[in-house]
C-alpha cells in the first residue's frame, strides 16, 4: 500500500500483521512497519550557500561595511597629572562630518609608581571600574558630527575631612601616599557599528603633601629618613604642657 496523492511524503508499508491470535474481534492489535522518504536540510551546505550570497551581493556587502565603520576621533592629551582634588578637562573630538560617535571610558588597569623608575605593573580592575581616587564625568555619551565633548577628570578625595588638618592627613602613617597611575581606555564606536577603536590616556596622581609628611614624622619612624627633630614636653606648675626647645634642654642639664 502506498500513499501517493497526499500532502505527506511518499510512504509504503513493509509489514502489516496481527499481534495476537484473535479472529472474532474487529479491534485486534496489529503490527505495522512502513517506509517513507523525508527531506531534510544539510546545514553545512546551507552555510556554504549563505557565504556565496554574502560574498556576491553588493547590497549585503555595503551593509557589513556600515557595521564596521568607526568615526575618526581624537583626544586632547594622552597624559594627565593630578594632585590633591585637581580637575583636568579631557576633550574628545569627532572628526567625521556625517556620523555620530559613541564613547565610553573604562579603566584598563592601575599601578603604583616605582621610585626606581622601572615600568609599573598594571593590575586590571574588576569590570574595568575606576579606582576610588579617580572620578570621570561624563563616562559615556554621544558626540555629534564635527563636535566635541569635555570630560572632567577629577581626583576624588575619599577620606573624611576630620582626618585632615591644613590638608595633611593626621593618621598619615596609615594612608597610602605613593604616586599612582591608571590607564583610561576611551572606546569609540559608530552609531551602528559592532567594532570599536580605543584611545589610551595615562592618569597619574601625585601626592602633594609628601614633603610635609616627611617633615612631621615621629622620631622613631624618621630616624633613618632625615626627619625633623622632635623634643618632649615640659610640665608647668599649673599642669599644662609646653614643648621643650634646645634652650630648655640645656637649662635642664645645667640644673
Amino acid at each position: 500500500m502506498c500513499f501517493l496523492h497526499s500532502n505527506f511524503p511518499p510512504a509504503c508499508f513493509n509489514r502489516y500483521e496481527a499481534c495476537m491470535d484473535v479472529t472474532e474481534s474487529d479491534h485486534k492489535p496489529v503490527r505495522c512497519k512502513f517506509h517513507a522518504t523525508i527531506a531534510h536540510v544539510d546545514k553545512s551546505v546551507r552555510r556554504q550557500e549563505l557565504g556565496k550570497i554574502i560574498r556576491s551581493n553588493e547590497k549585503i556587502l555595503s551593509i557589513f561595511e556600515d557595521l564596521r565603520f568607526v568615526p575618526e576621533t581624537s583626544v586632547s592629551t594622552n597624559n594627565i597629572v593630578l594632585q590633591s582634588q585637581d580637575t583636568v578637562i579631557l576633550t574628545i573630538t569627532n572628526n567625521s562630518p556625517t556620523s555620530q560617535a559613541i564613547f565610553n571610558i573604562l579603566c584598563g588597569g592601575q599601578a603604583v609608581v616605582k621610585d626606581d623608575g622601572e615600568d609599573a605593573d598594571y593590575n586590571p580592575r574588576g569590570s574595568f571600574g575606576l579606582p576610588r581616587w579617580l572620578e570621570v564625568s561624563p563616562a559615556a555619551g554621544i558626540i555629534n558630527p564635527e563636535g566635541s565633548v569635555d570630560v572632567k577628570v577629577h581626583h576624588e578625595d575619599f577620606n573624611s575631612m576630620e582626618e585632615y588638618v591644613d590638608g595633611i592627613p593626621q593618621n598619615w602613617w596609615c594612608e597610602d601616599t605613593r604616586d599612582k597611575e591608571a590607564i583610561l581606555m576611551v572606546n569609540i564606536r559608530g552609531s551602528c557599528s559592532t567594532t570599536l577603536r580605543s584611545h589610551s590616556v595615562k592618569v597619574r596622581h601625585c601626592f602633594s603633601a609628601r614633603v610635609c609628611l616627611l617633615e612631621n614624622r615621629p622620631t622613631n619612624l624618621t630616624k633613618n629618613l632625615g626627619g625633623s627633630r622632635r623634643y618632649p614636653t615640659d610640665i608647668t606648675r599649673n599642669g599644662s604642657t609646653r614643648p621643650r626647645t634646645e634652650d630648655s634642654v640645656r637649662r635642664g642639664k645645667s640644673r
